[in-house]
C-alpha cells in the first residue's frame, strides 16, 4: 500500500506541475503580448518588457495553482482509470476513502507550495517589480505614486502627504498636517523637500514650518527637522504595495498600525482571510477531483468527466468571487464570505463520493 500511495501522489504532483507549467507560459505570453504594444507606446525596450513579464511569473503561478491542482489531479486519476491501474489498486485493498487520504498529501503539498509562493515569492517579486522604471522620465527612482497628490498616511496626531518615495525609502514632497488635540484643526503645517524614516523618527530636510495661531501665522525655515512617529518603513511599504501583495504578517502589522490610529481596517483583514481561503480552496479542489472520474468504467467518458470538473472547479471559483463581493458590499465578517461557500462544496463533495463507495 505504501508503495501505491507512493506512485499515486508522484504522479498527481508531476501532472500538477506540467499543468500549471503551461498554464503559466500561456499567461506569461499573453502579458509579454500586451506589455510590448503598451511598450511601444511608452518608448519601453524589449528587455524592459520582458524583465517585468517575468516578474509576474510568480503572481501568475499563486493564481493558477487552484486550477492547475485540480485539472492535474484529474488528468492523472483519469490515467489510472483508463488504464486500468485503478483496478488493480482497488484488488490491492485501496478504497475510495484510502485514495481520498492519499490525495490529501498531495493537497497538503500544493498547499504549502501555495503558500511558500505567496508569502515569499511574490512579495518579493513585487518589491523589485515596484523599482523598475517604466519611463526615461525623472521618475527613474520612483516605486510608487498612487495619486496625484501622493499618498496619505495618518500618524497619531499627524496627517501626511508623501508624493514620493525612493527604492531606498527616502521621501520626498513631504507635506505634515499636526492636528490640534482639542478640537483636531490644524495647528502646524510643515512642509519638507526630503526626508527619511529611521528609528522611529522622522529626519527632513529644507524644511518650512507654518504655524497656525487664532490671529496669526508664524513660518520660519530650517534646514533640518527630527520628528518622533510610530510609522517605520515596513509600515510606509505596506501603504505603497497594497493589500494584495503582502504577507498574512504583513497585513496584521499593518492593521494594528491602522487600529492603533483609528482607521479602518476592513479591506486588510479581508485581504488576510482572502489568503486562508485560498489555501483552503488549493487542498479542497485537489481532493474533489476523485468525485469526478469513474473509475468502474475504466476511463469511458473520463473527457467528459474531466471536464466537467474543470467547469466546476471554475465554476466554484467564480461563485466565491461572487460571494466575496456579495460579503465585501453588505460587511459580512470576512470568515464568512471567505470559507463557507468552500466548505458547503467540500461537505457536498465528501457525501458524493460516500455514496458512490456505497454503490
Amino acid at each position: 500500500m505504501k508503495t501505491i500511495r507512493k506512485y499515486i501522489v508522484t504522479e498527481a504532483l508531476i501532472s500538477i506541475s506540467s499543468v500549471l507549467f503551461l498554464f503559466v507560459a500561456l499567461f506569461f505570453l499573453f502579458d509579454l503580448i500586451q506589455g510590448i504594444a503598451e511598450g511601444e507606446q511608452s518608448n519601453s525596450g524589449f528587455r524592459l518588457t520582458f524583465v517585468r513579464s517575468v516578474l509576474e511569473l510568480p503572481s501568475w503561478a499563486y493564481e493558477l495553482v487552484p486550477l492547475s491542482a485540480l485539472t492535474g489531479t484529474l488528468i492523472a486519476l483519469a490515467r489510472f482509470s483508463s488504464q486500468s491501474e485503478y483496478v488493480v489498486m482497488r484488488s490491492a485493498g485501496m478504497s475510495l476513502r484510502n485514495l481520498v487520504s492519499t490525495l490529501s498529501i498531495v493537497a497538503l503539498i500544493a498547499s504549502f507550495v501555495t503558500l511558500f509562493v505567496g508569502e515569499v515569492i511574490v512579495p518579493k517579486a513585487e518589491r523589485v517589480l515596484q523599482t523598475i522604471n517604466v519611463s526615461s522620465g525623472p521618475e527613474q527612482h520612483v516605486i510608487a505614486q498612487t495619486f496625484r497628490s501622493g499618498h496619505w498616511i495618518k500618524d497619531q496626531d499627524r496627517i501626511i502627504n508623501v508624493t514620493r518615495l525612493t527604492k531606498n525609502y527616502e521621501l520626498s514632497g513631504i507635506l505634515i498636517y499636526e492636528l490640534n488635540d482639542a478640537d483636531r484643526s490644524v495647528n502646524r503645517i510643515i512642509k519638507a523637500s526630503n526626508g527619511i524614516i529611521e528609528d522611529n523618527k522622522w529626519q527632513l530636510s529644507d524644511v518650512l514650518v507654518t504655524d497656525i495661531h487664532s490671529d496669526r501665522l508664524v513660518r520660519f525655515a530650517s534646514p533640518s527637522l527630527i520628528l518622533s512617529t510610530l510609522i517605520n518603513p515596513k509600515i510606509l511599504n505596506s501603504l505603497l504595495l497594497g493589500e494584495t501583495h503582502l504577507t498574512y504578517l504583513e497585513l496584521a502589522r499593518y492593521i494594528e498600525h491602522l487600529e492603533n490610529n483609528g482607521e479602518e481596517v476592513y479591506r486588510y483583514k479581508s485581504a488576510q482571510w482572502s489568503k486562508i481561503s485560498h489555501l483552503v480552496t488549493v487542498f479542497l479542489l485537489v481532493l474533489i477531483a476523485a468525485a469526478f472520474i469513474s473509475f468502474e468504467n475504466r476511463g469511458r467518458h473520463a473527457g467528459f468527466w474531466i471536464f466537467i470538473g474543470i467547469a466546476s472547479g471554475v465554476g466554484l471559483y467564480f461563485i466565491t468571487q461572487l460571494i466575496n463581493s456579495i460579503g465585501t458590499i453588505g460587511r459580512w465578517h470576512p470568515a464568512t464570505y471567505s470559507l463557507i461557500p468552500i466548505l458547503l462544496i467540500l461537505i457536498a463533495a465528501y457525501f458524493f463520493m460516500v455514496s458512490r463507495e456505497r454503490r
